[in-house]
């Protein structure tokens, strides 16, 4: 224990450093008031992440022993950098988007806080590390993660208000199984699921989306609904499970998930790739070669030659476009479509009308519908999905883990 506090020095000592480079670096491009407010928030929750660190110190221990390590390792060292890219991020909240590059710097630090957050649980597996005390973190800072996102992006307007109790989700179905076991009410063991990992992932992945800058309504809207259904979607059916409302033994349940599974997972992403093709080709018939409303777009945004790069983007468009009807790695190649969706919605949008609905919006809606619910019928490749369903360092499927508690 006391080598595991003296370690906890150092994770506090380093913290602080970063917090005080940080502030330097606000103060010199920001104003002296706003960056003084970010120093408060961030250091307040850098304070909570540390108290928690300290109380939990005692469950350094394998799951499966009592035997109390003397290191983090290297899993629950990523997981702190994790936490150390939160509460730099928490650091902005309440306050006006920075300006400049630093306007980029909350998507950065959360695409980064969720790029090692993946990468944590797999590297403590491999090296043989896993702790009580890394879940335990990795638990509580990825529900924090999202809470701080969505405050962000309902803050930077990207994100409707009715978004902010999705932050709050995994921690109200917790309560209401305390709740109902409070009451003297059964709890009933949640069933295996394949899709509660990829929803939470493309959740989270959404959410580093939602704090772009320009990322913006009626495209952010859209966005932010077609991710927030699926995340219902799994709460819901899965209180319906604990709760004993819903059986899932049961033969009409069964017939009712196959046929759902059969519209949700086969013929939607079917149309949803039809359509991709579709309105990725008009937008590359109206545009190509004289790109009329990209070209201006670019120009205006400081590039002074910027015809190469817009060549790049019709053939990654086109490519993308053709993969993903045939279904040729189709949640992958739904990606750039998305991508130049916002493009050109964002470039539509130049003017004094500023953003309106377009073909884009829906190619965005069509392209998030495949990289949700995969590939579809009819598909040529798809060997993305075994990945997806799998958690690195581990040899069975995610489907047999308790994922909800971990997510």
């Amino acid at each position: 224990m006391r080598q595991l506090r003296w370690r906890w020095l150092g994770t506090a000592l380093i913290y602080s450093t970063f917090l005080l480079i940080g502030y330097r670096l606000l103060r010199g491009t920001w104003t002296l008031h706003w960056a003084a407010w970010w120093i408060v928030w961030a250091a307040l929750v850098m304070l909570l992440e540390l108290g928690v660190l300290w109380w939990m110190l005692p469950n350094n221990h394998p799951p499966s022993s009592d035997l109390l390590l003397p290191t983090f390792g290297v899993g629950t060292t990523l997981t702190l950098i994790c936490g150390m890219m939160l509460f730099l991020l928490a650091g902005f909240l309440f306050a006006p988007r920075p300006p400049g590059w630093l306007a980029w710097l909350p998507a950065i630090l959360y695409t980064v806080a969720r790029l090692v957050d993946y990468f944590d649980g797999y590297v403590a597996r491999i090296t043989h590390h896993e702790t009580k005390l890394g879940g335990i973190l990795d638990m509580e800072l990825d529900g924090f993660g999202v809470l701080i996102a969505i405050i962000l992006g309902i803050q930077y307007g990207a994100l409707p208000l009715w978004y902010l109790p999705l932050a709050l989700s995994r921690q109200l179905f917790i309560f209401g199984i305390w709740l109902r076991q409070r009451r003297g009410l059964p709890v009933y063991e949640m069933t295996p699921s394949a899709n509660r990992r990829i929803v939470a992932g493309y959740q989270t992945a959404f959410l580093s989306l939602a704090l772009w800058p320009n990322f913006q309504p009626p495209l952010s809207t859209v966005a932010a609904t077609v991710f927030a259904l699926p995340l219902i979607a799994s709460f819901g059916r899965d209180w319906l499970v604990v709760s004993g409302a819903l059986d899932p033994a049961s033969e009409s349940y069964q017939r009712w998930r196959a046929t759902a599974k059969d519209l949700l997972e086969g013929w939607l992403p079917l149309v949803a790739r039809i359509i991709c093709f579709v309105l990725a080709s008009q937008l590359l018939w109206e545009e190509v070669p004289d790109f009329p409303t990209w070209l201006p777009f670019l120009q205006s945004a400081g590039w002074s030659s910027p015809d190469t790069w817009l060549w790049i983007l019709v053939i990654i468009t086109a490519v993308a476009a053709i993969a993903t009807l045939f279904g040729f790695v189709a949640r992958l190649a739904a990606l750039p479509l998305m991508i130049v969706a916002w493009f050109d919605v964002a470039a539509k949008s130049v003017g004094p009308n500023g953003l309106e609905w377009s073909d884009g919006i829906w190619l965005f809606v069509a392209a998030a519908i495949v990289t949700h619910a995969g590939s579809g019928r009819w598909a040529l490749w798809r060997p993305e999905d075994p990945i997806l369903h799998s958690r690195p360092g581990v040899q069975e499927p995610a489907m047999k883990d308790d994922l909800k508690v971990e997510e």
